[in-house]
């Protein structure tokens, strides 16, 4: 049986924080096991990096050596990604802490406006009329916009979720303990204590015959 076969044997206010949002359901969707924090860390790092692929050439001038640096760029960002949506899931264990719903508005937005920013910082002659002591803290900033929502997201959302959903897929109750189901015997006693007393109370509404025949 999957999560999903037992999520309707939760109160509607349990179910409803362990499905979460439009994006959580999307991932939940899938298998858990291609699901895992870190795989989600690692994708958003990948969906980074291709945004980066045109304003790093860009500003590199489209030179010989810009792939390379390119695809070093982004393998550290993969990387630190997925390490760091681990320890998120880590942290979710040893806490016990349920998913928080993080303000859409807020923070959707965020690396939009990170690569818009860091693109023209790049690209344009913004860096040039920049002061010198704006110039790093204006890179520093639109690359925080573009890097933190992902990781964000895993600590304060998924993470806690995908533990959640591991445990009730393991039959586990993820909000106190592991969900008793009964044994086949057990069922088997409580369907013959079930008739046992079924046939008292029939007994009890229609007397036998000899006890009849006794009082006449």
């Amino acid at each position: 049986m999957t999560w999903r076969d037992r999520l309707g044997e939760l109160p509607i206010e349990q179910r409803n924080l362990i499905e979460g949002g439009g994006l959580s359901q999307r991932f939940s969707k899938m298998p858990l096991g291609i699901t895992h924090p870190a795989l989600i860390g690692a994708f958003y790092g990948i969906l980074i990096t291709l945004t980066l692929l045109l304003p790093l050439g860009e500003n590199s001038n489209w030179q010989k050596n810009w792939v390379r640096d390119w695809a070093w760029i982004g393998v550290w960002i993969i990387l630190l990604n997925a390490i760091v949506s681990h320890i998120s899931l880590l942290v979710a264990g040893i806490l016990r802490r349920p998913p928080v719903s993080l303000p859409r508005s807020i923070v959707y937005p965020m690396p939009f406006l990170g690569l818009i920013l860091f693109t023209i910082i790049l690209i344009t002659d913004l860096e040039n009329n920049l002061p010198d002591p704006l110039i790093l803290p204006a890179q520093y900033f639109s690359l925080m916009l573009l890097l933190i929502p992902g990781p964000i997201y895993v600590h304060m959302t998924w993470a806690p979720r995908w533990r959640l959903l591991c445990k009730l897929e393991d039959n586990l109750d993820p909000f106190e303990g592991e969900i008793y189901t009964p044994k086949k015997t057990e069922l088997e006693d409580l369907q013959s204590d079930a008739d046992f007393d079924s046939a008292i109370e029939s007994i009890e509404k229609e007397p036998p015959l000899i006890n009849q025949n006794e009082e006449e």
